[in-house]
């Protein structure tokens, strides 16, 4: 049974606490990709298993020698959203496109929805959408460190995955990005966003700051617009319910 930072940063124990006694109950969890997974069903299956068909999929972009380059930009890596909406709606939206020219103008300039394809995993895994054509929004990215193994394909795909039931995340030559959702009501969830690059001078170093500035604005600005679609879906259902 572990008992995270209980005697302070980094001291996963204490004198002071009996672990036999305290009437926890231990449930399972992994760290993939930075992102801490939490499993209180014990019937479920293990989560090497569950996260296979994805790790599958991406084996041509980012292989697990790779997941080891991705660092979290402590300057401009994070920021949060409220959402007045179910989080399901927000799982919903981010797995389809049709909506990029209407609400995302500029996303959509530099990944067109003609270019979009479905992606379709297992059931109860993952879905969501893809680009074949993504072109990086940020002038001058080309000084960010990429990913090796995505350096050997001809591709220029970048993915954008719903991992069920509450991770969103997206997969860049040069970035990756986490959403994960808070259900605060049931009309009121919360959107944690990470941003990753490939290495500490990608992710932290001072010459690249105003690039990943300019990044986290773009990422921002595109959830944002995301909000109103999100909640007229949440306001639409209230209605037909009635």
């Amino acid at each position: 049974m572990a008992t995270p930072h209980i005697g302070g940063l980094n001291i996963h124990n204490s004198d002071q606490f009996e672990k036999n006694q305290s009437n926890l109950k231990e449930v399972r969890s992994k760290i993939w990709m930075d992102i801490i997974f939490v499993n209180i069903n014990s019937n479920e299956i293990d989560f090497e298993d569950y996260i296979k068909p994805l790790e599958q999929r991406w084996s041509k972009f980012i292989n697990h020698e790779d997941q080891k380059l991705l660092v979290h930009s402590k300057d401009h890596g994070s920021f949060d959203l409220e959402v007045k909406s179910n989080w399901k709606f927000a799982i919903e939206n981010y797995c389809e496109s049709y909506h990029l020219p209407t609400i995302h103008p500029e996303l959509n300039k530099v990944s067109n929805i003609n270019d979009h394809y479905h992606i379709q995993g297992l059931p109860n895994r993952f879905a969501g959408q893809g680009s074949e054509k993504y072109e990086q929004p940020v002038k001058g990215n080309n000084k960010f460190d990429t990913f090796k193994n995505w350096e050997k394909s001809s591709l220029k795909n970048s993915e954008y995955i719903a991992l069920f039931p509450n991770v969103m995340i997206g997969l860049h030559l040069d970035h990756f990005y986490v959403f994960w959702l808070e259900p605060l009501a049931i009309n009121k969830t919360k959107e944690h966003m990470q941003m990753y690059y490939v290495g500490d001078k990608s992710a932290n170093g001072e010459e690249l700051k105003e690039l990943r500035k300019e990044n986290a604005r773009f990422w921002k600005d595109v959830m944002l617009e995301d909000i109103s679609a999100i909640e007229g879906m949440q306001e639409g259902k209230r209605f037909t319910s009635l």
